[in-house]
């Protein structure tokens, strides 16, 4: 039975959040000093989640075992100045929710490593309460290949005055990625990055049957 879709994305919605903050909160201040064991703790912690809470694409699986990752790098973690915008663009970002806003333009960092520059624009969930947490979803070469193609999502701690942290190790699918009853946020054309972002998750279906 299929969930319904605004049902399906209260559910998936809640189960990200708990990730979201377990992940943002428990691994920021610990750029300087990376460690692989953080980041692998923090994936046990959501494959569990993934398997064990109601609701959840892998409730009840016994045959899920983990989602499928690149290996943890400090390569591909940048600390960026966030310029804000007043009255951002507001997005419809939601596929069962047409004419819906979902989420607003808050701002955006600009990304750069050795002759490779891009900008990813931050969003504000406009049913998110905390004025803390934002969402970047972005897509980059690696989508349909070695990353699920629809792209891919990145939780980020924005504080005024304060550099963001921008760890793709933690960039993750939507839930759509795993089961097609999952109604999932698009990602936005203007987060549309210009190179293969090898960090994170990959894409579990495609990976998995190899």
């Amino acid at each position: 039975m299929k969930i319904k879709p605004f049902y399906g994305f209260l559910i998936a919605g809640f189960a990200v959040l708990v990730i979201a903050f377990f992940s943002i909160w428990q691994f920021v201040p610990k750029l300087e000093s990376f460690q692989p064991g953080d980041i692998q703790t923090f994936r046990k912690y959501k494959n569990s989640l993934l398997k064990s809470r109601v609701g959840a694409p892998f409730y009840g699986d016994s045959n899920f075992d983990s989602l499928l990752y690149f290996p943890a790098t400090p390569k591909e973690i940048y600390r960026a100045d966030f310029f804000p915008i007043s009255n951002g663009e507001i997005l419809d970002l939601m596929p069962d929710r047409v004419g819906y806003d979902s989420h607003q333009i808050a701002g955006w960092v600009i990304l750069k490593k050795e002759t490779w520059t891009d900008t990813l624009f931050v969003l504000k969930d406009l049913d998110e309460k905390t004025d803390s947490i934002y969402f970047a979803p972005f897509s980059d070469q690696s989508n349909g290949k070695s990353t699920f193609g629809g792209g891919r999502y990145l939780d980020l701690i924005v504080k005024k005055g304060r550099p963001v942290l921008v760890d793709f190790n933690y960039s993750y699918n939507p839930y759509c990625a795993y089961k097609e009853e999952y109604i999932c946020a698009k990602t936005p054309s203007i987060n549309s990055l210009s190179r293969s972002i090898e960090a994170g998750e990959k894409d579990y279906l495609s990976q998995s049957k190899e």
